[in-house]
């Protein structure tokens, strides 16, 4: 039997290359080596931005626009990363599979993958169909329901699947529901297993069926990489079904990095929902890492709560350069609203943090329902002056979690489209669209301040930065950031008009953050230069 595994393409104003490796896939792949001929398709790395069939969100038009240039900028225009349908279909053409299984993460990109499995269809209406990921793990039935779906995988696929391969085989059909995790229809009744959990998680992902060169970070092969699976806890907004949190054998961690070493891969992401929750068992990690030569990146999982700065000097040694935390908000009331504890302990490490040789990114939220805009622009101002980067990721509701539910209103596909940053859905009465996208552009602003900071040693104040070379190489840069520092509104450059035109934005907003940035230091991101506002 062969099996094709597919990561399909996604449609969105933006994508992020340096994220798009199918771990999941090749776990998947891995366990199935045995009994089958397995093969991955990635449909989405690699590939350049293309038109869509379907434009999307004619609403974001004013907001997001190709014909506009600014130094400020967020996104251009809505567009499909990876194959066209057509180059799909012929890939599946070729590959000849018995099984095509779909990977369906996010809501927001479901459309997609089914469009996947019905282009399978098409080519053979023969071939069995299987979906899983996060989207089909919480909503099944409404993944059957399309007609190109046949089987649905819940939770951690490895086991499911392979049974179901099996089953499908030896044509053992009748013992389907008995397969952990598996959802189907079989005489017009919904067969919806429990979400499954893996007992044995030391299994390595079979890398070898994913070209090396095709994943890099800058000019480095990249992979991802987990010590552990799951998580003890559950934000109001996270959409992550509960699954308990393991870790993983320290011998196949070991095995896996050794692996790693052979393939020529140099820069590894931890892809960890809690990478550092044990501390003990993290500095086994570490040391085993240490001394190999990889960079390490951990985007999504550093626990700030347990690091102290022994366990940050460890990172340090073992190839960690830069740091991704979660701060959500600076009000211990926000934190309290969405069932997360409090990052007293990052903030206690930030002195620390801003003297050491690593690179800063901080993430919080915008728009997060009973948030203030004074909470955000507290937060703002805070980041503002400490040697980070603002990262900002505009609330949207997610699919399973806590928040979704109560904003809904009804069958929960009518949102899925809006499930994404990109949109600046409005799940908070104080945060309309212009306000949103207002902020981002204040951080937009913040953070190329930071950047000119950073490379001018000698400014004090900003409008010392009005006379730096990368503004004064760019009139047009130039004019936008001196506007914006007088007259306290954004303007971007109009490339078809040939003129200089006002941006979407809350003008109060803007205004009331100059007033709050007003005679406080503004620190850069690399360097320990600063000014005064």
């Amino acid at each position: 039997m062969k099996v094709l595994l597919v990561q399909p393409p996604i449609e969105d104003f933006y994508d992020t290359s340096i994220r798009t490796y199918p771990l999941g896939l090749s776990y998947i792949a891995a366990r199935m080596r045995d009994i089958c001929d397995v093969a991955i398709l990635d449909c989405r790395t690699g590939f350049g931005p293309r038109h869509p069939e379907d434009e999307g969100f004619p609403e974001l038009a004013s907001y997001y626009r190709d014909d506009r240039q600014t130094p400020f900028s967020l996104f251009r225009r809505y567009v499909r990363y990876g194959m066209a349908g057509r180059e799909i279909e012929a890939a599946i053409r070729e590959a000849g599979p018995d099984v095509v299984a779909v990977a369906s993460s996010f809501s927001a990109y479901s459309r997609e993958a089914r469009e996947v499995a019905a282009i399978a269809k098409g080519v053979d209406d023969g071939i069995v169909t299987v979906m899983g990921g996060t989207h089909a793990t919480l909503f099944p039935g409404h993944v059957l329901g399309g007609g190109s779906v046949d089987y649905v995988v819940r939770g951690e696929g490895e086991t499911p699947f392979f049974e179901l391969v099996r089953a499908l085989s030896s044509g053992g059909g009748g013992v389907l529901p008995s397969v952990p995790g598996l959802a189907f229809f079989r005489d017009g009744s919904l067969h919806i297993g429990g979400i499954h959990i893996e007992d044995d998680i030391d299994l390595i992902p079979a890398r070898d069926l994913l070209p090396v060169e095709r994943y890099r970070i800058g000019k480095r092969a990249y992979t991802f990489f987990l010590t552990s699976r799951g998580c003890p806890f559950q934000c109001s907004f996270c959409g992550k079904p509960p699954v308990p949190y393991r870790r993983r054998t320290i011998g196949s961690i070991e095995k896996e990095l050794s692996d790693i070493e052979g393939m020529g891969i140099t820069s590894i992401d931890f892809e960890d929902d809690m990478l550092n929750l044990d501390i003990p068992f993290f500095h086994r990690v570490l040391d085993l890492v240490r001394g190999r030569g990889f960079t390490l990146s951990a985007m999504n999982g550093l626990y700030s709560h347990t690091l102290d700065t022994a366990t940050l000097e460890k990172m340090r040694e073992a190839g960690f350069s830069r740091l991704n935390f979660s701060l959500v908000d600076t009000s211990p009331a926000v934190h309290a609203s969405q069932r997360r504890r409090y990052p007293a302990n990052f903030l206690g490490l930030l002195n620390w943090l801003e003297s050491s040789d690593f690179l800063v990114e901080t993430h919080f939220i915008i728009g997060l329902p009973g948030q203030t805009p004074g909470e955000i622009m507290d937060t703002m101002i805070f980041l503002m002056g400490k040697r980070m980067l603002p990262g900002p990721s505009i609330y949207y509701p997610a699919p399973g979690s806590p928040l979704f539910d109560g904003i809904r209103g009804g069958e929960a596909s009518r949102i899925f489209p809006v499930t994404r940053s990109s949109v600046m859905f409005q799940a908070n009465p104080l945060f309309p669209r212009e306000t949103t996208f207002t902020f981002m552009k204040l951080l937009r602003f913040m953070n190329v301040v930071k950047a000119l900071i950073d490379a001018n040693p000698g400014a004090s104040t900003l409008v010392d930065l009005t006379q730096a070379d990368r503004l004064r190489k760019n009139p047009r840069d130039h004019y936008m950031f001196t506007s914006l520092l007088s007259e306290r509104r954004f303007l971007w450059f109009d490339t078809r008009g040939n003129d200089y035109v006002e941006e979407p934005q809350d003008h109060a907003l803007v205004a009331a953050f100059f007033r709050a940035m007003e005679g406080r230091t503004i620190k850069g991101f690399r360097t320990s230069n600063a000014i005064r506002a």
